[in-house]
């Protein structure tokens, strides 16, 4: 399975390399099985290995960029949404995972698309999300991060600032940003 702790393009401390490293090594094989179980269930199609293993990388990026730039909030789109939810279903290996990664629990926050506020600012945190990835990761996969989306194609985000994540924010690669401070209207 592909590595984000080989993939990095930017430079990284030993701490932010050991913890990217985390990231590959926390078993996802559940996630995989619960993901493939509800992608049966609501497409009445078996997802193949290659979408699943791409929805992992997908999902370790976004755990690098939460834990590479934690004075910012991020967001994904439906796509990556799966593995996501998955992962924290499992809640004492994703606790132990968040409290070695980013120094605590990594909150989940859904997105109320009824608040069109709330919906315009997760869009800006998705933007400020696809910004940053390629100088990351370089190319990224369209089917995960998408590059064009809609209001329908958000889903939901973590919220970041320099408060939380204290153990990660000495050795972050951006500063804080004003749509990374976006989180504040929940």
């Amino acid at each position: 399975m592909k590595k984000v702790s080989d993939s990095v393009l930017v430079q990284v401390t030993s701490n932010q390399f050991r913890r990217l490293e985390r990231i590959d090594a926390e078993d996802y094989s559940g996630v995989m099985r619960k993901v493939a179980e509800d992608h049966l269930l609501l497409t009445k199609k078996v997802a193949t290995n290659d979408y699943l293993e791409r929805g992992i990388y997908a999902l370790k990026q976004y755990y690098a960029i939460a834990m590479l730039d934690p004075a910012n909030a991020h967001a994904v789109t439906v796509p990556i949404d799966p593995f996501w939810h998955s992962h924290i279903l499992f809640t004492a290996q994703y606790r132990a995972f968040c409290n070695e990664v980013v120094g605590e629990y990594m909150d989940h926050v859904p997105l109320n698309k009824g608040d069109d506020h709330q919906v315009e600012n997760v869009g800006q945190l998705y933007s400020y999300t696809l910004e940053k990835m390629p100088a990351l990761f370089g190319e990224i996969d369209d089917e995960f991060w998408p590059a064009q989306f809609t209001a329908a194609d958000l889903i939901c985000y973590h919220k970041g600032n320099q408060s939380i994540y204290k153990d990660v924010q000495a050795d972050r690669l951006f500063e804080p940003s004003i749509s990374g401070q976006a989180w504040a209207f929940a």
